[in-house]
């Protein structure tokens, strides 16, 4: 582990650890807790000035279109979108928060990318997230885009999204999109794997308390093995190939090896990667550690292969 690695995950136990082990379950609580993370966006890398971001409002829905300015001079460059959908709990999040991640994946891939910036609980519970995701992909569709051309990433709550998606869109019998990439993804809002206690002292980021509370603001009484709120209990079957990349400390290492094994069972096509004592979502610290750099270029040449074999 690099020493910005272990330096990284010092400061997280000391700081977003605490945060995230008092966030409450009120709307007071939860403003709060959206008030902090806010300023942590502050840190974010600035986006070069290669990147264009335009706004567009999709079924209702506010996103972002990412890309390189120059892209459109690479052949079908166009045609080939990556739809993303961040993290956060499903309380929080956003385009600020994470259009420094996307960006890199998107160049990464070589794809224009799609950050859906769907509608947060517990002002909207599930699943408003499934809809607004499922809705994007469904409009693109209706526009002429070819699901063999559309992957999705998603990260944390939004990796548990992305599932989550894709068991929507087995459900309306729409097509599977071509690929996805989940990291560190939250797939069982029960809380029910080992990694939740084996590793509640080793995460140094995210606590069992911290994961009840945003299962609870998001389900509100929705069951939580409800196969849509927790994929990891859901039919598996006809699910597009995915990459998982988790780390190996995280209390979601679980919802990861998991799913991993169900989607195998059930014939799929998953690649689960476990990073040795990365902390969750290390990729957002791609503009200083290492190893972040190297999976997102392990996720952007797994998502440009796919599209490319088409």
């Amino acid at each position: 582990m690099s020493i910005r690695a272990k330096l990284i995950r010092f400061t997280l136990r000391h700081t977003m650890k605490k945060k995230f082990a008092d966030v409450g379950d009120s709307q007071l609580n939860v403003e709060k807790f959206r008030a902090y993370m806010k300023k942590t966006e502050k840190f974010s890398a600035k986006i070069p000035a290669s990147i264009r971001v335009e706004s567009i409002v999709i079924n209702g829905v506010q996103c972002e279109w990412i890309d390189q300015k120059d892209a459109q001079q690479k052949p079908n460059h166009e045609q080939r979108i990556l739809i993303y959908l961040h993290g956060g709990g499903y309380v929080c999040g956003g385009p600020d928060s994470h259009r420094d991640l996307a960006w890199r994946i998107a160049e990464q891939s070589g794809c224009k990318l799609l950050l859906v910036d769907y509608r947060l609980a517990p002002e909207h519970r599930f699943p408003a997230a499934i809809d607004d995701a499922s809705g994007c992909y469904q409009n693109l569709l209706d526009k002429g885009y070819q699901p063999n051309n559309i992957a999705f990433a998603g990260d944390s709550a939004g990796g548990g999204l992305v599932a989550a998606t894709f068991l929507k869109l087995k459900e309306l019998k729409l097509p599977q999109p071509k690929c996805a990439v989940l990291m560190s993804p939250w797939l069982d809002l029960a809380a029910s794997g080992d990694s939740i206690i084996v590793n509640e002292q080793a995460d140094p980021m995210l606590t069992p308390k911290a994961l009840k509370t945003m299962s609870s603001l998001y389900l509100g009484d929705v069951d939580v093995k409800t196969p849509m709120a927790s994929p990891v209990f859901s039919d598996t079957s006809e699910l597009a190939p995915m990459l998982i990349h988790v780390g190996s400390t995280e209390i979601l290492l679980s919802d990861a090896e998991r799913f991993s094994a169900a989607v195998e069972k059930t014939g799929g096509d998953v690649s689960l990667k476990i990073w040795p004592k990365m902390p969750h979502v290390f990729q957002v610290f791609a503009a200083v550690m290492p190893e972040a750099k190297r999976s997102i270029e392990e996720i952007g040449d797994f998502i440009a292969a796919h599209l490319q074999s088409t």
